[in-house]
């Protein structure tokens, strides 16, 4: 690794390039990251930094204004540098640690950016510069670590970003509020869990409304993640919203047992609990158990949901294995047509 003093050179050295070769060199940032050459340094487009030492970053590195992408795999890191907001041309920025708390003002100079992969807990301080692009189609800005899904409060302060928000009926929301929080927290589909028998008139910015118990609430939020994670399976955005607009409130329901041998009885308990007149547009079918289903034992769950002639872009599985001895759950949200 070359070090500051073996630079041949530094009679045109300017400060701000020794300081940053001094700060990475403490770090042992290598040289084919980070250049100790004046002209390699300031044409470097990408850089990534990898260490788990690292608690800041140099002030310097805002000179660095040709960046177009920049990763910090620095597990320790604990803030960003003011002058972050001075990488004009910054388009793709990764932060790894979730020990940066705060978002520092120039954050908001940052317009060039298209990519965004930072902590959950960041989002929530994006400023408005870069929400607006964020909801804008035409200028989108991609924003990779997203809640999946959220619970919102009325009038909470600040409703953070989700890709499935869900609201209690109960809680008395109005049509203005809703909309508030469908343009705040920007979720690819707003739900409103119906617990009780207030129920909601069906304002044009909630995409469907989901009947459950009180006690069911995580239960329904928890079948999302799983059921429509892009990592698990890929499902047409187009299929999904068409499953959830659905003009009646959907049906959730559950049943559980302490025995993985009991795989088949909880299953006719989940399925006896639909109805058996009416014509079901879509379903949600998910299981968690202490083991991988049998291609025996998944194939009576599709054969069985099968028979109900839901079209199958419609009809949406996924099971999970839990740390659980001889656990067995099965959950099903069925929307009527």
């Amino acid at each position: 690794m070359t070090k500051i003093n073996n630079i041949s050179d530094t009679t045109t050295t300017k400060k701000w390039m020794t300081d940053l070769w001094a700060w990475a060199d403490e770090f042992e940032v290598s040289e084919e990251d980070l250049p100790r050459n004046e002209a390699h340094l300031l044409t470097i487009t990408n850089l990534t930094i990898c260490s788990d030492q690292i608690t800041e970053l140099s002030e310097s590195i805002g000179y660095l204004q040709n960046l177009t992408h920049l990763a910090l795999n620095c597990e320790a890191l604990k803030r960003l540098p003011e002058s972050i907001g001075q990488l004009s041309q910054l388009e793709r920025l990764t932060i790894t640690s979730d020990k940066v708390k705060q978002l520092p003002k120039s954050f908001a100079r940052l317009t060039s950016l298209s990519s965004l992969n930072i902590p959950t807990h960041l989002n929530n301080q994006l400023p408005s510069t870069l929400m607006n692009k964020y909801r804008n189609e035409n200028k989108r800005l991609c924003i990779e670590r997203i809640a999946f899904t959220s619970l919102y409060k009325p009038l909470e302060n600040n409703y953070g970003l989700s890709r499935y928000g869900f609201f209690l009926i109960s809680d008395n929301w109005d049509e203005k509020a809703l909309i508030d929080l469908k343009f705040e927290a920007a979720p690819d589909f707003l739900l409103g869990l119906q617990t009780t028998e207030k129920s909601i008139n069906q304002f044009d910015v909630v995409d469907g409304v989901i009947i459950c118990e009180p006690d069911e609430v995580q239960q329904v939020m928890e079948m999302f993640k799983p059921t429509f994670y892009e990592g698990y399976v890929s499902i047409d955005h187009a299929d999904i919203e068409e499953a959830l607009s659905f003009a009646r409130p959907a049906k959730f329901i559950q049943v559980s047992a302490l025995e993985m041998s009991k795989l088949d009885k909880v299953f006719s308990q989940v399925i006896d609990r639909i109805p058996k007149d009416i014509t079901i547009k879509a379903m949600m079918f998910h299981a968690r158990s202490n083991r991988e289903f049998t291609l025996d034992e998944f194939k009576i769950v599709s054969d069985t949901i099968d028979k109900m002639d839901i079209e199958d872009e419609h009809i949406f599985y996924s099971t999970e294995v839990v740390d659980k001895p001889e656990h067995c759950w099965m959950g099903i949200i069925y929307m009527v047509g």
